[in-house]
């Protein structure tokens, strides 16, 4: 991936010898966009964070729990 804020992250580039360019990928759990923003990964985390919610929410918030 080629981040370049100033020349507009050369859009016009499909591929450099055998590597395919993206506009964003996930590396060890984290989003990388050709922007250099982290507004997406954010928005991603929440999403994760509500999805995982949801999942066990139910089982955290019960009475029948010990503590």
């Amino acid at each position: 991936m080629i981040v370049d804020r100033e020349h507009d992250n050369h859009q016009e580039i499909k591929s450099i010898g055998h590597c395919e360019v993206v506009q964003s990928f996930v590396y060890l759990g984290s989003l990388i966009d050709n922007s250099g923003s982290c507004v997406n990964e954010i928005r991603r985390r929440i999403k994760q964070a509500r999805v995982a919610l949801l999942k066990y929410g139910v089982t955290i918030t019960s009475l029948k729990l010990s503590k």
